[in-house]
């Protein structure tokens, strides 16, 4: 019987930890390749899904920027993974330079990026700790949102320090 628990505790103890966690490579609007998994390591990483036409997502990246600013110095990270067509490349860069937007963008007009997280719809906002693993997820953004977003920051700094 100890035996046959073992067996079961050491399967299922693989298998928790067997779960692949996301990655990509991606340049960002500056030019520079950057890794999902190298900047996880360093503490916790909100990813980000916003596109130009959508109204709350403009809304919600002025607010990303000030949680940004607030929390770096701790360990956060911020990527911003932009769903614009190739051809409003430059409104986006304007865009980002306009609002001084501090956290990297990269870009994903075929949505490689956002599939790989099961997308549906923007602004999408995935939470990963350390670890690599998705510790919260936010579909939508209406004012207020970044309220809670900053107490579930607070707490993950919290957690891994």
């Amino acid at each position: 019987m100890l035996k046959k628990s073992i067996i079961i505790f050491a399967f299922l103890f693989i298998a928790v930890n067997a779960q692949e966690k996301i990655d990509f490579t991606a340049k960002t609007l500056k030019g520079k390749k950057i890794k999902l998994s190298e900047y996880y390591q360093d503490g916790p990483v909100l990813v980000s899904f916003w596109a130009l036409w959508c109204q709350p997502c403009r809304k919600e990246m002025t607010k990303l920027n000030s949680i940004y600013k607030k929390y770096k110095e701790k360990g956060f990270n911020i990527i911003g993974v932009n769903l614009d067509s190739p051809r409003s490349a430059s409104k986006v860069k304007s865009y980002v330079v306009s609002h001084k937007i501090k956290f990297p963008i990269v870009k994903d007009p075929e949505k490689e990026i956002f599939r790989q997280f099961n997308g549906q719809s923007i602004p999408l906002l995935f939470l990963l700790n350390k670890s690599g693993e998705i510790v919260k997820t936010h579909i939508g953004y209406v004012p207020g949102d970044e309220k809670k977003l900053e107490l579930e920051i607070i707490d993950l700094l919290g957690a891994e320090n």
